[in-house]
């Protein structure tokens, strides 16, 4: 309704498999590891884009510590019971619908409403500003050879983001621009383990 906000964690619950929810890949401390629930923030990211593109409210929004692998850095969302969560406020004078569709292992989330005159058409920019460069980090192996080496983990940078906001009217003139947010991901460091 006008003027609520919208709780992604409230509205979706806490991801149990009581309450149908499965495994999937997930970060947990920097690791990929299988988690009740994991992926959902794939869900919470297509929700926040669906948000921007109908240019409401932003209340509530956290990127995540790694580049999403789903979406654009510095469009993303993360998520988490007990943690961070996505909210934005209906910021129209009329309600709202939120509609989400699957096929397949596709995911379509549209946001309904009035039409009014003083709409815009939002285009959303997300862009790389610089590398965050990953570290290599060398720990003692004892069943390796002395001088031996082995790559247990390859590194990848992470980067940093800024994302822009436009607003244009019916004309196609620009009224608006705003830079909605600006995000760090972190790199995934380089493991490498020495023989001693």
């Amino acid at each position: 309704m006008p003027g609520e906000t919208f709780s992604y964690n409230q509205t979706v619950g806490q991801r149990t498999k009581a309450a149908g929810f499965k495994e999937a890949p997930a970060y947990l401390n920097g690791q990929v590891v299988q988690e009740v629930g994991g992926g959902i923030c794939q869900v919470s990211s297509t929700l926040y884009n669906a948000v921007l593109y109908s240019n409401l409210e932003i209340v509530e929004r956290y990127n995540h510590g790694f580049k999403p692998s789903y979406v654009k850095p510095g469009l993303d969302a993360t998520v988490s019971w007990g943690g961070p969560d996505f909210k934005f406020k209906n910021n129209r004078n009329y309600p709202i619908r939120i509609k989400t569709d699957t096929s397949g292992k596709v995911l379509k989330i549209y946001i309904y409403g009035l039409k009014t005159d003083n709409d815009y058409t939002v285009k959303l920019d997300a862009q790389y500003v610089s590398n965050v460069p990953y570290k290599t980090i060398y720990q003692k192996d004892s069943s390796l050879a002395s001088g031996e080496s082995k790559v247990i983990q390859n590194g990848s940078n992470g980067c940093k983001t800024a994302t822009y906001k436009y607003l244009y009217d019916s004309n196609g003139t620009l009224v608006s621009s705003e830079c909605i947010s600006r995000d760090t991901y972190n790199p995934h460091n380089q493991i490498v383990a020495v023989g001693y």
